[in-house]
């Protein structure tokens, strides 16, 4: 479910650690990525909840979410009626949903952690967006998935 709601990449949602995420400010950083830069996401009310659970059951600083598996979570969700999928498609989704939902490219951009062209010097080098500036768009993006899911139809392509 968190990389389902955040879109990330199956070692930054694997790797997260207690002392990535900072309750009092609402904010969960990445330190390693595949940009090579810190990702810094808000904590929103359905990450919240999966943190509180998880934090709940890890002992020091290892991986909140040790032990499960792509397979684990492809598995589930066959199990749930899902067709087949690759953990990265669940990007896609959010991607596709942000897109439907008139987000900006660079708040798109910026919750996925892709940078952006080199010819694109506005936001190569003028525009700079913080956590906070993609709160409430993250969580739109999010509503619209529970939705999706609780309606049984998460094919972006319909939605």
């Amino acid at each position: 479910m968190m990389a389902a709601m955040t879109a990330l990449r199956r070692n930054e949602c694997s790797g997260i650690r207690p002392s990535h995420i900072n309750l009092d400010e609402l904010s969960l950083s990445i330190p390693e990525t595949k940009t090579g830069k810190a990702h810094t996401l808000p904590i929103t009310p359905i990450m919240l909840e999966i943190f509180k659970r998880r934090l709940a059951t890890v002992n020091n600083d290892e991986p909140i979410f040790k032990g499960i598996a792509v397979e684990h979570i492809s598995e589930m969700a066959a199990r749930a009626g899902a067709p087949r999928f690759m953990l990265h498609d669940l990007r896609k989704l959010v991607a596709t949903t942000g897109e439907k939902l008139k987000l900006s490219d660079a708040i798109n951009r910026r919750i996925l952690n892709h940078a952006a062209k080199r010819s694109d010097t506005l936001h190569r080098h003028y525009v700079h967006l913080t956590a906070a500036d993609i709160r409430v768009p993250l969580e739109s993006i999010q509503a619209k998935l529970l939705d999706l899911m609780k309606s049984g139809n998460t094919d972006s392509r319909e939605n």
